[in-house]
């Protein structure tokens, strides 16, 4: 699985790693992703907001933070665990190129999922979400 993993992300392919929280779940991913592209040739770096990716279609100026359904009903907040601060992650080919996204410490994919079940967690979470779901698969496809 590493093997391929790593020939597909080097013959052009794109991975979006999405819904992981705190400091534990990036030291374990981030050792896990470090055995298909090690860091010393692929770093993760941060991407600033004017990165390429947060402006393909739609003008982002902020890296949204998500939260779980559950967690936004239970606790009416944003955080689930960790810091309270989103993040947008790469590893990038040697061109510059996204091969390895990561959202960190938000959870973009529920702003999909949810929309029918709640009208006010669709407001607050949806339209951030798919501008970035947009912008992420236009740059996976263009670049």
């Amino acid at each position: 699985e590493i093997a391929r993993l790593r020939d597909y992300l080097l013959k052009g392919g794109f991975l979006w790693v999405d819904d992981f929280w705190g400091e534990a779940a990036w030291r374990q991913w981030s050792s896990e992703i470090a055995r298909v592209l090690p860091p010393s040739e692929y770093p993760i770096v941060e991407l600033p907001i004017d990165h390429p990716v947060f402006h393909t279609m739609y003008q982002m100026k902020k890296v949204p933070q998500v939260t779980n359904i559950n967690n936004w009903r239970r606790t009416g907040d944003t955080i689930e665990q960790g810091e309270r601060i989103p993040h947008f992650r790469a590893i990038l080919d040697h061109h510059g190129r996204i091969m390895v996204a990561m959202s960190f410490n938000t959870d973009i994919g529920d702003s999909w999922e949810r929309e029918g079940e709640d009208p006010e967690f669709f407001r607050l979470f949806s339209p951030d979400g798919y501008a970035l779901g947009v912008n992420v698969l236009m740059y996976a496809m263009t670049h």
